[in-house]
């Protein structure tokens, strides 16, 4: 595996907006939780807001502004917002409603298996069986 690679001084604003904002899981849930409960933007913004197109290499995902829209393997989907940098991985997650979220941090020189993530906390993996995609 190697050695680690200390990322602790690691200025993350080389990455455009990355490090703009400090804030942890339970701040993204909120944040999430009012931003696709309806308690942050009026109806019409709301609707661009989840107007999505799709993306040719992620067949399961639609972008909009900001958010993707994820298809997960039972056929639900989700309202998620990921981001990387060297030793971090970050996923934040809500139901369409905002009522179910979900915020997580994978830190390592890996990025982890957010979709194996997503879909035992959205379907019940473990023990809710995959929908057919067709």
């Amino acid at each position: 595996v190697g050695e680690p690679y200390d990322v602790t001084d690691l200025d993350p604003s080389l990455a455009a907006a990355s490090g703009a904002m400090i804030s942890d899981s339970a701040d993204l849930d909120s944040f999430y939780a009012a931003l696709l409960g309806g308690r942050l933007l009026p109806a019409r913004q709301s609707r661009e807001l989840r107007t999505t197109v799709a993306i040719a290499e992620a067949p399961d995902v639609r972008y909009g502004l900001g958010l993707m829209d994820r298809r997960l393997s039972c056929g639900d989907h989700v309202w998620t917002h990921t981001g990387d940098i060297l030793g971090s991985t970050s996923v934040a997650a809500t139901t369409p409603d905002g009522r179910h979220t979900l915020a997580l941090n994978f830190d390592g020189d890996w990025a982890g298996d957010t979709t194996a993530v997503l879909d035992a906390e959205y379907c019940g993996a473990a023990d809710r069986p995959a929908r057919s995609s067709n």
